[in-house]
């Protein structure tokens, strides 16, 4: 008697996979992202920022010799405050305030929205009483001065020449240069005295100053370049908050180019990274 043979059956059932792991791994970069925003509108972003714009908002006044404005900073909004040494500070701290740059992913870049002042005029000296006469004696008359002393208090008196210009600014880089923060363009407290004398020197010069920044070799030749130009902003800034009027002087960065000193060595760079100034045409 024959056999039958017995042939299983399998049947194939399609199934969806589960939803869950798929929406867990979408939701995971939304929360992400969204901590992240909630980092940036929060208080701790907010503290974070409105303290780097009062800090550098101080170093840039600092650095430019006032540092009696007084500085109040909420959210990216400054207001400045403080009684003017003399007329027209409180015009050239705001200057300064609204120049300055914080440190961004970009860059520096500036940061206050809106810059505000409530400065007090500056207090007036009591002109001191004359003292009454002792005597009733005739003065003696003094004698005018000589043609010859005249001539020498006006040839004391004459304007810089261009070259009388710039070996005096020269001179006073020679022995000291400005400071700046290690890979920064923010110039140090420090540097304040030294950036009053070049004020007053470039005051006193005939026609354009170009301000040039310089680097050493050490990183990258793009970087050094942009460096060397912010630099060179940076003092430019400075001497205009101390009246040198804006349309007098450029500044250019030249980064590692045009090197004085030897890159291989500590002391040559450090001579290599300098501001210089020289005069150019027009008036």
């Amino acid at each position: 008697m024959a056999s039958a043979a017995v042939i299983p059956h399998r049947q194939l059932i399609w199934r969806d996979a589960p939803v869950w792991p798929f929406l867990w791994r979408g939701a995971l970069p939304t929360a992400v992202l969204a901590l992240i925003a909630l980092y940036a509108l929060g208080p701790l972003a907010h503290e974070g920022i409105q303290g780097t714009l009062e800090r550098e908002v101080r170093e840039q006044l600092a650095s430019a010799g006032m540092a009696w404005v007084g500085v109040s900073v909420s959210g990216q909004a400054v207001k400045l405050a403080g009684v003017e040494p003399a007329a027209g500070d409180g015009e050239r701290a705001l200057l300064a305030a609204r120049n300055t740059t914080c440190p961004t992913w970009l860059g520096r870049q500036r940061c206050a929205t809106s810059v505000t002042g409530d400065f007090l005029p500056p207090v007036a000296t009591p002109e001191p009483v004359a003292a009454a006469p002792a005597s009733t004696a005739q003065p003696v008359p003094v004698p005018p001065t000589s043609a010859p002393a005249a001539a020498a208090v006006a040839a004391t008196a004459k304007p810089l020449t261009r070259a009388g210009c710039e070996t005096s600014l020269a001179s006073l880089l020679a022995s000291e240069q400005v400071e700046f923060a290690s890979g920064s363009a923010r110039i140090t407290a420090r540097s304040s005295a030294l950036l009053d004398k070049l004020a007053h020197q470039v005051k006193a010069c005939p026609g354009k100053i170009r301000i040039e920044g310089y680097t050493d070799t050490v990183g990258r030749g793009r970087v050094n370049q942009h460096l060397s130009a912010e630099r060179a902003q940076a003092v430019r800034r400075a001497l205009i908050a101390r009246g040198v009027p804006p349309s007098r002087l450029t500044a250019k960065g030249y980064g590692a180019r045009h090197a004085i000193a030897d890159n291989t060595t500590e002391a040559g760079r450090a001579k290599n990274r300098r501001i210089e100034f020289h005069t150019v045409n027009g008036k």
